[in-house]
């Protein structure tokens, strides 16, 4: 088996509903390293689990995330959009999700909304992770750097990772130093040798997504990444030894 992070991105989402409780167990019983998830404020100020801000596409409904409180969301389905088999996942709270995922794999959040003040998203993501004593298993990650700022404010030691794709216009690796970062999380299109060996004589983590093909992740590990992001975990240990 290769060595890298096996990154399961919004769980096991290529094949159940994303950011899902169904979507996490089955990516741990995969052999993830670690779990992408994104977290939003609900209109209660409880972080929550799901990926866009908007609620049409996996749960059917109208509005926005931060326009319900939780009992609102609660009653949303996110699993029937997929199949009518996965009827009934419910949207996830943050503390929910870690008490699923605690002691059996590292977690990486990404910080999807920011609310400016005192008790913004960034602060109850700390404490929630704190509360779990989960701080040294998590990266936390985002595209709004002044949120990745924010982070290191307030938390010197956890490790931040410097999400960086196709409209993202400050500079990944300027952004990096200034944040004293952990890893940098590239598009896959971006991820270009002179790209990742920058990355390295940083001293950054690379990981790459979404990759979802077994031999495009040979591809990148083969160029030295050292973590691959994918919707497919369990294609993972397909991959044949990585060669330097």
């Amino acid at each position: 088996m290769a060595d890298f992070i096996k990154i399961a991105h919004r769980g096991s989402s290529g094949s159940y509903p994303e950011n899902t409780r169904l979507a996490f167990e089955k990516a741990i019983e995969a052999g993830a390293d670690m779990i992408e998830m994104d977290c939003r404020l609900s209109k209660d100020g409880h972080v929550v689990v799901i990926h866009d801000d908007r609620l049409d596409r996996t749960a059917r409904a109208k509005g926005f995330v931060k326009g319900k409180t939780l009992r609102q969301l609660k009653k949303l389905d996110v699993g029937a959009w997929l199949k009518k088999s996965f009827k009934g996942e419910r949207i996830q709270t943050l503390e929910e999700i870690l008490e699923i995922v605690s002691g059996k794999v590292e977690i990486n959040l990404e910080i999807k909304s920011v609310l400016r003040g005192p008790l913004g998203i960034e602060l109850k993501v700390l404490f929630i992770v704190s509360h779990f004593d989960y701080l040294e298993r998590a990266i936390f990650s985002s595209f709004d750097y002044q949120s990745l700022r924010r982070l290191r404010e307030l938390a010197p030691d956890v490790r931040i990772g410097v999400l960086y794709g196709a409209g993202i216009k400050d500079n990944p690796f300027q952004a990096a130093r200034e944040m004293n970062a952990y890893s940098l999380h590239i598009q896959r299109e971006f991820a270009t040798p002179h790209f990742l060996e920058e990355a390295r004589e940083l001293g950054l983590k690379s990981f790459v997504w979404t990759v979802n093909e077994v031999k495009e992740m040979e591809k990148f590990l083969s160029l030295g990444v050292d973590g691959i992001i994918s919707d497919f975990p369990e294609k993972f240990w397909k991959i044949k030894q990585r060669k330097r």
